[in-house]
Parts: C-alpha cells; structure tokens; sequence
C-alpha cells in the first residue's frame, strides 16, 4: 500500500491555553511554513508473514508522477516475487 502527505514543519497556531489577558510568547515566524512531502509503503509478505515499512521525503517539494514512479522502482528493488500495489 503506497500514500503520499504533506507536513508543515512550522505549526499552525489558533489558539492558545493562556489565561485570559496574557498574551503568550509561541516560537515560529508565522510567515512562509517550511514543508516536507512524504511518500511511504508498507509491504506485507504472506509466505514469511513480514511486514516492512519504506518511505521517501522531498523537503520544500512535492511528488509528481515522475517522483513516485522513480520511488516505485526503488522499492521494487527491495521487494521478490509479484508485486500488486494499492495507491491510496
């Protein structure tokens, strides 16, 4: 099973646990969030009953076709026998 997310490394802030008429002091710059874009696997072998997690990352992009086919063929290497892949 294949899926692919985006994380903002900078949280996003709303609101706040401080007592009412105290501002509080929350780190970050609040203007241009660094992101990462995640890609992962999990493999399931039925025969040795092993289950395996791969993954790749692309900070400050995103995975296109062309990435993903790339992280495909990668993972293929690691991989024996026949393959069937869900892409959520």
């Amino acid at each position: 099973m294949i899926d692919e997310t985006g994380l903002f490394l900078n949280p996003l802030v709303r609101r706040t646990w401080a007592p009412k008429g105290q501002t509080p002091v929350i780190g970050g710059d609040g203007g241009h969030r660094t992101k990462v874009s995640v890609i992962g696997a999990v493999s399931v072998s039925p025969a040795a009953g092993r289950v395996g997690l791969y993954f790749s990352t692309l900070p400050d992009g995103y995975f296109t076709a062309a990435s993903v086919a790339d992280f495909l063929r990668e993972l293929l290497k690691h991989l024996r026998g026949k393959v069937v892949v869900v892409w959520d």
